[in-house]
């Protein structure tokens, strides 16, 4: 198949939904498909005190918009197969993607233009990851999940959100995303780890991240020496974090792969998530995980079985968790080994498997 992804504007630097559609395409183009990657710049959409609308007047000029196509895109943070085109584009005339059997809208921002691509572009998708009320606004959201695209959810979660608000069951396939078993692995015994808990850190509303720092520092009360690693943009970096707490920022997968290793436990204190990559690739390493029930986690995160689960605003039930898994190393090493487990039957070649499927049956 000829499958074309339509993403919102082109960044240089780690974003889940991005890495969701490079993992996609990697896996695509070595299955003998062919994949490009359309970055899209909207003027009307991505306006804003710091980039006016006169800017954007300006870039949207023919020849601005033949520059800006023709700049190739870089990617430092992730390894994209040569294979995948990549294309900036500030709208989705025809002359600017490919004729392809399927065209992917990646967000809410997208979803439009992909809507009034023509037949030739390909059948029309939507693989959906935004969710309300942080990722966009709910109208607007709710409206793209409305227009007639074929839509893909990356969890059982936002499949059921977008089944509310009308959408046709048929015309929604819950697929949930995976790990990347070959970067995300156990390379530490999992039994007799240190006490120390991994944590993303990330200052987006719905990552809770007062909280997350909140439940270490109330967990350190009662174990003096637990010890903690941060990880996430460098630009949203905590300030001032105590000592016994080790920021390190924007992470290599192979980076991250040793900080989890290197921890017993993971903590996620967000709201909600689409699917929650990192207490997933920490279970894949092998940290037991205390986590808020998010959303999209549940398809791997089963309280008491996989994962300690607390709703997103008892911070009491979370701290409790956490300090279970420090006091309880039996429990720590048994909810690790079954998350580990369960973790494993994620793997980004039966999603990509499902997703063709779903692909060709609509095309």
């Amino acid at each position: 198949m000829k499958i074309t992804f339509v993403l919102p504007r082109y960044k240089d630097h780690p974003v889940g939904g991005f890495k969701v559609v490079y993992e996609y395409a990697n896996h695509l183009v070595r299955n003998g498909h062919k994949a490009t990657i359309i970055y899209l710049w909207e003027p009307e959409r991505f306006a804003s005190h710091r980039f006016p609308l006169t800017l954007f007047s300006r870039l949207d000029r023919p020849r601005a918009r033949f520059a800006y196509k023709n700049k190739k895109p870089t990617i430092s943070w992730y390894n994209l197969h040569r294979d995948v085109e990549l294309v900036k584009a500030t709208d989705l005339d025809p002359r600017h993607i490919p004729n392809a059997d399927a065209i992917v809208a990646t967000a809410w921002q997208t979803a439009s233009s992909v809507n009034e691509c023509p037949s030739e572009k390909g059948a029309k998708f939507y693989l959906v990851m935004d969710f309300a009320p942080w990722l966009g606004n709910k109208y607007e959201l709710e409206h793209s999940w409305r227009l007639p695209l074929k839509k893909v959810a990356i969890s059982s979660w936002l499949a059921e959100l977008v089944k509310q608000t009308g959408v046709p069951k048929e015309d929604v396939e819950a697929i949930p995303i995976a790990v990347d078993h070959d970067h995300f692995r156990v390379t530490k015994d999992i039994r007799g780890r240190a006490k120390r808990v991994i944590m993303l850190y990330s200052s987006k509303t719905w990552k809770q991240p007062e909280l997350g720092l909140s439940v270490l520092s109330k967990c350190k009360d009662t174990f003096a020496n637990l010890e903690a690693s941060l990880f996430g943009p460098l630009e949203q970096r905590p300030a001032a974090p105590p000592s016994w707490i080790e920021y390190y920022g924007s992470v290599s997968e192979s980076e991250l792969n040793r900080l989890y290793n290197a921890a017993s436990i993971c903590l996620c204190s967000s709201a909600a998530e689409g699917f929650a990559l990192p207490p997933a690739e920490a279970m894949a390493c092998g940290c037991a995980v205390a986590t808020t029930d998010c959303g999209g986690n549940r398809d791997y995160a089963e309280h008491e079985k996989t994962a300690l689960v607390s709703d997103p605003d008892d911070s009491e039930s979370l701290v409790n968790n956490v300090l279970r898994l420090l006091s309880d190393e039996e429990l720590r090493v048994k909810l690790a080994l079954a998350g580990r487990d369960r973790i494993a039957e994620f793997t980004w070649e039966k999603s990509t498997r499902r997703l063709l499927e779903f692909l060709n049956r609509h095309s």
